[in-house]
């Protein structure tokens, strides 16, 4: 590799690292509100469904259908290994307002399927069951 190859790499690196800080506010909001589950915070909740088998990323970015740069998108990924070694895939998406400070639940997907609150709430008692 050239040195300025390398230069160019490490500066790609340093840019995408400061692209992620961007967001960080806005996922660290999201993890501390309670809105799917009154009394239990985002990121707790995302523990429980991932469980002891199972990975959390969060992860954000714009939300283009909301049409405002104030409302972020912030996504937890949980990729779950059920005790009988089934895989799942379990989207958790919110929102978070910057100028009014609020977050919002916005949907989840199990396994790539959208759910309403009372289907996703069963496929992830389902879930747990396994």
């Amino acid at each position: 590799m050239t040195r300025a190859g390398l230069v160019r790499g490490v500066l790609l690196s340093l840019l995408l690292l400061a692209g992620c800080d961007r967001y960080a506010d806005d996922v660290e909001a999201v993890k501390a509100a309670d809105t799917v589950v009154p009394g239990k915070s985002n990121e707790v909740l995302a523990i429980d469904v991932a469980g002891a088998r199972g990975t959390i990323v969060w992860q954000a970015g714009p939300a283009p259908q909301y049409e405002s740069p104030d409302i972020v998108g912030v996504q937890a990924v949980i990729k779950r290994i059920g005790a009988t070694g089934k895989r799942h895939e379990v989207e958790l998406d919110f929102v978070h307002n910057r100028q009014t400070k609020k977050v919002a639940f916005d949907g989840a997907k199990v396994d790539g399927q959208k759910q309403d609150l009372i289907s996703g709430a069963l496929s992830l008692f389902l879930m747990q069951l396994e």
